[in-house]
């Protein structure tokens, strides 16, 4: 029994020896391994990965060395370390008609820039004429008179005219309806919108062309109010003036220069969802 006993106690031991073997064996793998990787990483910020090409896709007008310029990168730098956040922000605020730019980093040695143009889509009403804005509320230009073919938003009352400056009204209210009436602009790009008087946004004005002013009422469910009056719109003299009017949420009143009012109601069958939707 008690060489039994002395067998065991050597198993035992072996079996410890073993296992401490085991765990020191996959320490230092580990050891070895986070070492190889931290030198990686040290050469890939500063031998490996360095800039040796800027290709810049350019649509704006800006000469494509001065976009460089602004990004601020230089050839050598490292491209791990490289910050394309803050050098896309660079260009785009140093341009005034620089509307989205990317900065994008092409392993192992390339930055790509690319740029796309601001287009105004509004003009906007203020003290001295007008601001050019594009569709992300970029003032592009201040002119005394508005562009052909862009509509006019009055009553915004901005706070700055400062070309580059991202659009913001003296009221803080009006800058969700500006953007809630250009979105239903927009999905009715048919509907012939002329002008937007928001002086008064519980009681928005809507000039459709020279003949047709629509008293739209607040912006809520504006783009179905557009395309309800643009149907009605299209049943009309286009040689008489109109004035329509929303009442409640299905019905337009129609008064003609010459004739009494007439009450244009939405299909029973339909909703302001569904007569929005069906014009996407």
């Amino acid at each position: 029994m008690r060489d039994v006993v002395k067998t065991n106690v050597k198993r035992q031991q072996s079996s410890k020896r073993k296992h401490r073997r085991t765990r020191h064996q996959a320490i230092n793998i580990l050891i070895v391994a986070l070492l190889v990787i931290g030198v990686g990483v040290s050469l890939s910020m500063t031998f490996f990965f360095n800039v040796t090409r800027i290709e810049v896709n350019n649509a704006t007008h800006y000469d494509d060395n001065r976009v460089v310029e602004l990004s601020g990168i230089k050839g050598g730098e490292n491209l791990v370390r490289l910050d394309t956040g803050f050098s896309a922000k660079n260009i785009r605020e140093s341009l005034v008609y620089a509307e989205e730019v990317s900065v994008n980093k092409k392993f192992p040695s390339t930055v790509e820039i690319v740029v796309t143009k601001s287009e105004p889509i509004a003009n906007i009403t203020y003290s001295f004429g007008y601001l050019l804005v594009s569709s992300s509320g970029k003032i592009l230009e201040t002119v005394e008179k508005p562009q052909e073919g862009l509509l006019i938003i009055k009553g915004y009352d901005p706070a700055t005219d400062t070309p580059g400056q991202i659009l913001e009204s003296n009221v803080p209210e009006k800058n969700a309806v500006f953007n809630t009436l250009s979105a239903a602009v927009a999905k009715n790009p048919d509907a012939g919108v002329y002008s937007l008087d928001m002086s008064d946004i519980y009681e928005i004005q809507v000039q459709f062309g020279d003949k047709v002013k629509f008293e739209m009422g607040n912006s809520n469910e504006a783009a179905y109010k557009l395309k309800f009056a643009s149907s009605v719109i299209q049943t009309l003299n286009p040689d008489k003036g109109y004035h329509l009017k929303m009442v409640g949420n299905n019905q337009i009143s129609e008064i003609s220069d010459d004739s009494a009012q007439v009450l244009h109601t939405l299909p029973a069958n339909q909703t302001a969802e569904t007569t929005t939707n069906s014009g996407e």
